[in-house]
């Protein structure tokens, strides 16, 4: 059987194969109320990668369009509203128009150049295929005419007279340019010499619409939509340029720029740097927010993507009975193993306490400790002591009250401070039982925490399917096969999750020294909150999240973590949290799902781990490894027993 989700990327499937695999926002109007393809205002659309970016303003083309309507083609884009025109600026290969002993201005003037021409040749493209596909009748001479006029220039060749033989000749323009620049290597001769700029920026782009918009009554009413896509593959100067024709665009055209969360270089424009303003000039979208602030609704877009691929691959399955499918941990079967054997946290506990107490009142101690009647409340005790011993209690008054405490709530289930800990912390001192006794913690699997894993990045959720389906292959069992009753098993599912997170960490690398630094700061952040989370006294519940006085930090610190964020390896909060001792609001960042797995972190958003400035540097940007060392050994002895302090031994007499 051919793995459904071997294919992740869109720009891996042919169009017929995204029109097949394309699944709606689940919304009224979808994405389509989202993108607003017929709005005159401009768009930037930002995403992650992997966020399904390119695959939605694919969408929107007219390939995309003609799949879609097939014969009823010229009826549909009337229906739509919209004419789409897409391209993927990484295929214009914007890096290549610079140097070579031109000035950046003639750069500037010789890539506009090109890509009107590139864009030109795309819109007449589709309106010949438009053309022959439908029963629509134009006179193409006399369009092409018009067409031509918009050129500055009279020296024209005579003999065209179709869209065909004008497509020709942009096309044959293009290849002078790529020419000059290919060969400038190799001849003494500049750039900007070889090459005449025969048209003014915008005068097509703009002009090519309103000629068709006039002569084709069809579509008088339709807007030509132009969508790039990648735009990050454009330099600040190039984007300069598009940002002067979103300022100064005209009907019936309007644009969609879609781009990854780092890939806008800069809000300018041609006219003395002024900047496009948001709201005004151009709106702006952004994927991932939608994606994680509508948990429900990414939930059943995640879903309906699953069912999607799996049908398609042959495999029906009732969206009601998808999640079953996934196997979850069972914390009930394993706390019922680990109470018939030795009790690790016990032994800890008794080990810690051996080097501050006697004999006799470690006894004592222990014995207040134990609950043979449930293993969990048992581990609950083990906590609140600590808690005591961190506050220099009197550890065996207060093993006592601990006792009490326990009997009382595992009778009347009363809201005591076992109560309190276990509404906070159950999940953790599950984990940390887990832990205890050498398991994996199975906590992250089930479908409604993988699609949680996935922090609104479909791709996160489909490679994890891919790795899924991989193991199950490797274990031989059909899980999809209605005959049969087999799930996913947590083993499955913890295994793709590492596989997934592996692929993560490499693929979202910076190239070079400075992605091996920052690499090493998000593993030494991870590392930092797994201490946290599993020391004696967590400061936090559910720690996977940070707060961080951003402000204050150094260039270098400010650089880093605004790569992490852009590259998802954290994933920013909308709500702040005010700093405890000043008067100000630090900036909230939760560790991507992928990552927080991988270090057995929480998956929640409850507590909140406050990192001051000296933390924040010994984690990013340390003098080096001895100094992260040694604040990694100063967390363990503020959290741990015996907590920093070289006690002498208490004797039950004392």
């Amino acid at each position: 059987m051919i793995n459904p989700f071997n294919i992740t990327k869109a720009v891996d499937y042919t169009d017929e194969e995204l029109n097949k695999f394309w699944v709606d926002f689940p919304i009224e109007k979808g994405f389509k109320g989202i993108i607003k393809p017929t709005s005159e205002m401009p768009m930037i659309i930002l995403g992650s990668k992997g966020s399904g970016k390119t695959h939605i303003m694919k969408h929107f083309s007219f390939s995309m369009q003609h799949i879609r309507w097939k014969e009823n083609i010229l009826n549909g884009i009337i229906e739509d509203g919209y004419f789409g025109v897409y391209l993927r600026c990484s295929g214009l290969n914007g890096f290549k128009f610079n140097g070579r002993g031109e000035s950046e201005e003639t750069w500037q003037d010789i890539f506009s150049y090109y890509l009107e021409l590139w864009l030109s040749q795309l819109l007449l493209n589709n309106i010949i295929k438009l053309i022959e596909n439908t029963d629509v009748r134009i006179n193409e001479h006399v369009i092409a005419l018009e067409i031509l006029d918009l050129f500055d220039t009279k020296d024209l060749p005579i003999s065209i007279k179709s869209l065909t033989h004008l497509s020709k000749y942009l096309n044959d323009l293009q290849k002078e340019i790529d020419y000059a620049i290919n060969n400038r290597a190799f001849t003494n001769v500049k750039i900007s010499e070889n090459i005449k700029i025969l048209t003014s920026p915008g005068k097509l782009i703009f002009g090519m619409p309103e000629v068709f918009s006039k002569e084709v009554k069809e579509l008088k009413d339709v807007k030509f939509l132009y969508l790039l896509d990648e735009y990050e593959n454009f330099t600040p100067n190039q984007q300069k340029y598009f940002n002067t024709l979103i300022r100064e665009r005209k009907n019936p055209t309007c644009f969609k720029i879609g781009a990854k969360r780092y890939g806008i270089r800069t809000f300018e424009t041609l006219s003395a740097g002024e900047e496009i303003k948001i709201g005004s000039e151009f709106e702006e979208f952004d994927l991932d927010d939608i994606f994680r602030n509508q948990n429900k609704i990414y939930s059943e877009f995640i879903k309906n993507i699953c069912i999607k691929r799996l049908e398609n691959a042959g495999i029906e399955i009732k969206s009601d009975e998808l999640s079953s499918k996934f196997e979850k941990s069972d914390d009930d079967e394993f706390l019922r193993e680990i109470s018939k054997k030795e009790k690790k946290h016990l032994k800890q506990l008794s080990a810690k306490l051996v080097k501050v107490v006697d004999k006799v009142m470690l006894e004592n101690i222990i014995k207040n400790i134990s609950f043979e009647k449930d293993v969990f409340l048992e581990r609950v005790n083990v906590l609140l002591f600590y808690r005591e011993w961190n506050k220099n209690s009197n550890l065996l008054k207060a093993s006592e009250e601990i006792k009490l405490s326990c009997i009382e709530y595992f009778n009347f289930k009363n809201t005591g401070r076992h109560h309190s800990v276990i509404d906070k912390h159950k999940r953790d001192i599950i984990d940390t039982l887990y832990r205890e006794n050498s398991q994996k913690i199975p906590t992250y699997a089930g479908f409604e925490n993988l699609i949680k894993i996935s922090n609104g990045i479909p791709r996160h959720f489909l490679i994890t399917m891919k790795h899924i389906f991989r193991w199950n292959e490797f274990y031989d069992v059909n899980i999809f096969d209605t005959k049969n009753e087999n799930k996913i098993s947590v083993d499955s599912q913890l295994n793709a999750l590492a596989d997934t997170t592996n692929w993560f960490i490499e693929d979202s690398r910076h190239p070079g020294k400075d992605g091996n630094k920052i690499k090493e700061c998000i593993f030494r952040l991870c590392d930092y909150l797994r201490e946290l989370r599993f020391s004696d006294t967590p400061p936090e519940c559910s720690i996977s999240t940070i707060s961080i006085q951003t402000k204050v930090l150094p260039k270098e610190i400010s650089e880093i973590i605004d790569f992490l964020e852009q590259y998802s390896y954290l994933i920013k909060l909308d709500t702040g949290r005010r700093d405890k001792n000043k008067n100000s609001r630090n900036e909230t960042f939760q560790i991507n799902g992928l990552l927080a797995s991988e270090w057995e972190l929480s998956i929640s958003r409850r507590g909140i781990v406050d990192l001051n400035f000296l933390e924040i540097k010994d984690i990013f940007f340390p003098d080096n490894e001895d100094v992260y060392k040694k604040f990694i050994y100063s967390t363990k002895s503020k959290y741990n027993a015996p907590f920093g302090n070289g006690k002498i031994t208490i004797s039950l007499f004392d």
